[in-house]
């Protein structure tokens, strides 16, 4: 059959395969393509159909539709693809959970294994619902694609759907298959029916029973196979977009919740997982390791600067404990006052034309003659007004302090809480990572530009240990005196103590500290990791400067700060 006959066949049958899984579902009519290379579409080479997940948009190869045969197959095809944005997957977030899931249990048989194994997972859960409650000739599909000879993987799969819809042997798998194989298939089929509706907590168990089927000796690396046949729609489904709420994991993802499988065990989890803290995303506080988030990304075929990823990582870590940042009451809120009009001319903002106005001059508008804008100035209001305070944020960054990118940063974490915490009603935020002398990394100044600061809180240096007095001297000492508050927060150890230092210029660090707080309008903070503050001997010295000291003996109760940090140092005045 030409594509000019296909295409309009398959067109017809779109809402049909729509309305197999309800009347409720939309999506965009699917992408036909002859030449998948040629269309900007290289992953659809060999394959039958596959959804792209970041637009939701199914792609359909005509080329591989009539090489197969499958031209009368157009309603189990389409509806399969649908099926894996209304079930299985569903999502860019849960696509990549399976995707991780399987990572960690089949990591090391090939690259291409934990992403071929999700897809066949996905395939035998959507098919099924499909066959069972839709009524939807799948059968049909894999008959045509059937393969007299075979063994290992296909033979696991295909043999799978027998046992599901309870289909003679040799309908869909190969004339012969062992004995062994067809147990993992029952197996398989069981768990495809058990976890039908909640199919991520099966996902470990059905990765432990397909393991031996990617081994070298089993014919492992089948993926080739696989893809002749056209069947990895969901290769490449989240290519190009980092789905959100994936740095926390779901317990589902290890099948511990408290479920007992068919064998009386309740599963255990082997994650490797963060500690995290209670209320994180993920019910019980775990998260991923940035290195783990960031390889499951790389595996989802997000193409991203590694900096932007760590960034990414540390803020969504910090979301669920952002506080309004405090801001200082001011004597009086301003209200605007009409004071007038004036010409309104044809570049001028649209919003900005008073049309009323405008009539009053003239029944016929004329931009720039008879058309006008109100001014406004302004007058005390009654209510006390909001001032946003600054957030001025040193973070240690020398050789014993942490990598972001590839273990997880407690001090990352809770400069990220503050910048956008701050930012998050309307704070400027300079934000300085310093390591020894004149290794320092730093914002151009008090931005509110949030890339620009997850950047540098988040980028890494591993040097020596000396404060920069400097850059806390550049500061401060030409702040305007009528600038907005500011609080100067530093994140450290006992390393701090270079802070007490003489500068470039031979000023000592005291002088300098007590003037840039002087001139901040705030308050300052030393977040110290100390395990006796009493015998720390910079101590007195600071806090008679009018430092706080607030001191942790474990980088994780940094977090426990950053949450209380707004209530108990910023009271209002």
């Amino acid at each position: 059959m030409p594509a000019e006959a296909l295409i309009p066949l398959w067109e017809a049958t779109w809402p049909k395969a729509l309305a197999a899984w309800s009347p409720y579902v939309q999506l965009r009519a699917p992408r036909f393509l002859e030449h998948p290379r040629n269309e900007g579409e290289p992953s659809m080479a060999g394959q039958i159909a596959a959804i792209r997940m970041r637009d939701l948009t199914v792609l359909v190869n005509t080329t591989v539709i009539r090489e197969k045969r499958l031209e009368h197959l157009a309603l189990p095809i389409l509806a399969h693809e649908i099926g894996h944005h209304v079930h299985c997957p569903g999502s860019l977030t849960e696509n990549a959970r399976l995707l991780g899931v399987m990572v960690r249990m089949l990591d090391g048989l090939g690259p291409d294994t934990p992403a071929t194994a999700a897809n066949l997972y996905a395939d035998l859960l959507v098919n099924d619902r499909l066959h069972r409650r839709g009524g939807i000739d799948i059968v049909g599909v894999y008959r045509a694609l059937r393969e007299k000879e075979a063994t290992g993987l296909w033979a696991l799969y295909t043999r799978t759907y027998e046992h599901l819809w309870r289909l003679a042997p040799g309908t869909l798998a190969p004339d012969t298959v062992d004995a062994t194989t067809d147990g993992d298939a029952l197996l398989l089929a069981r768990m495809v029916r058990a976890f039908a509706n909640d199919w991520l907590r099966g996902a470990r168990r059905f990765a432990s029973v397909i393991y031996p089927y990617f081994l070298p000796e089993a014919g492992g690396g089948q993926r080739s196979s696989l893809s002749r046949k056209g069947l990895l729609d969901m290769r490449d489904a989240g290519q190009g977009v980092i789905p959100d709420g994936l740095v926390a994991y779901d317990p589902a993802e290890d099948g511990d919740d408290g479920f007992e499988d068919d064998f009386g065990h309740v599963a255990d989890s082997s994650a490797p997982q963060d500690p995290g803290t209670p209320g994180t995303p993920g019910g019980g506080g775990q998260a991923r390791a940035p290195w783990t988030y960031a390889d499951l990304l790389k595996r989802l075929g997000v193409d991203v600067k590694p900096a932007e990823v760590t960034a990414r990582y540390y803020r969504e870590r910090a979301l669920p404990h952002l506080l309004p940042f405090p801001s200082r009451r001011a004597p009086r809120a301003m209200e605007p006052l009409a004071e007038g009009f004036e010409t309104w001319e044809a570049g001028d903002a649209l919003e900005d034309l008073d049309v009323l106005g405008s009539l009053m001059v003239s029944p016929v508008p004329i931009p720039g003659i008879t058309t006008v804008r109100r001014v406004y100035g302004e007058t005390p209001g009654s209510e006390a007004a909001r001032r946003p305070i600054d957030l001025d944020l040193y973070v240690d960054c020398s050789g014993s302090m942490p990598d972001p990118a590839t273990q997880m940063s407690w001090l990352a974490l809770c400069g990220v809480i503050l910048a956008l915490s701050a930012l998050r009603t309307g704070g400027r935020v300079q934000a300085t990572l310093w390591s020894g002398a004149g290794q320092t990394a730093r914002t151009a100044g008090f931005v509110t530009d949030e890339a620009a600061i997850l950047s540098v809180v988040c980028g890494y240096i591993s040097g020596g240990t000396s404060f920069p007095l400097p850059l806390l001297r550049q500061t401060w000492e030409d702040r305007p005196a009528d600038a907005a508050p500011a609080h100067i927060v530093v994140i450290s150890d006992d390393g701090v103590d270079t802070m007490l230092a003489q500068d470039e210029r031979g000023v000592p660090g005291a002088e300098i500290a007590a003037m840039a707080l002087g001139k901040a309008g705030g308050s300052g903070t030393l977040v110290l990791n100390l395990s006796d503050v009493t015998r720390y001997g910079p101590a007195p010295t600071l806090r008679a400067l009018g430092w706080k000291i607030h001191a942790v003996t474990q980088w994780e109760e940094l977090l426990t700060f950053a949450r209380a940090f707004v209530r108990e140092s910023f009271a209002d005045d």
